[in-house]
């Protein structure tokens, strides 16, 4: 499980997504003569990446669900999508829908969604876009900073593991989003997770989010990783 957040703010949009890498399994048991599942799940790692960047194209994409296919890292297959099918010159629009269509053409039975985010050069100057995609649950990528009409909206949305996230965000009492600086956003998007994650210490059951968090910002400008883990020696 995994969870990953995007704030999008007048200034730019941020990406965040925590490292923990885990596995669920089932195995079969007797209960006395009758037979019985077991599922475990257990943690495989805190150093997982979740937020990547297409950069041939300035996309940045948040992995959520399945973090494991075919014995590999979920990421691998992403870098396998920008090398092989991903040109110069696509939208952040085509890019959701080729990643959409990559995952359910290669992985059929494999849950995985994403977010996809972006900006493009238009008459009206560089217009943001944020796309939430999911292999079984969407049929096309939705965007969600646009009304029905196609004016910019601001706000968050979360994915994986939200129970924490849920409760954390009241929709009566939502930050002013259309007001909030980019170093709130990227505050913001931190505060989410890290209380997850130690909300999760003490909740009796399963810690699906933890580790580092990774952050990726996206501006007209450009994008970069304001915190991300490097690889090192203890």
């Amino acid at each position: 499980m995994s969870l990953v957040v995007t704030v999008f703010v007048p200034e730019g949009i941020v990406m965040a997504g925590d490292s923990r890498l885990t596995l669920a399994y089932q195995e079969r048991k007797k209960d006395g003569e009758k037979p019985m599942t077991v599922e475990h799940q257990v943690v495989l790692s805190d150093n997982a990446y979740k937020v990547e960047v297409l950069e041939r194209v300035g996309v940045g994409v948040a992995t959520f669900g399945a973090s494991i296919i075919d014995n590999m890292p979920v990421t691998r297959y992403v870098w396998r999508f920008e090398r092989t099918e991903v040109s110069q010159g696509e939208t952040v629009l085509t890019v959701a829908q080729k990643l959409m269509h990559y995952f359910r053409t290669q992985f059929p039975d494999v849950e995985v969604g994403f977010h996809v985010c972006g900006y493009r050069r238009e008459e009206e100057g560089s217009v943001p876009y944020v796309y939430f995609c999911h292999t079984t649950k969407e049929a096309e990528p939705k965007r969600w900073n646009a009304d029905e009409q196609g004016e910019i909206k601001f706000g968050v949305i979360r994915s994986g593991d939200t129970h924490v996230v849920d409760r954390l965000i009241d929709p009566k009492s939502l930050p002013v989003f259309s007001a909030m600086p980019l170093q709130d956003a990227i505050d913001y998007a931190i505060y989410l997770i890290s209380t997850t994650i130690e909300t999760l210490r003490f909740e009796p059951k399963f810690p699906s989010v933890g580790g580092p968090i990774d952050v990726l910002v996206i501006t007209p400008r450009g994008m970069r990783f304001v915190q991300r883990k490097e690889l090192h020696v203890d």
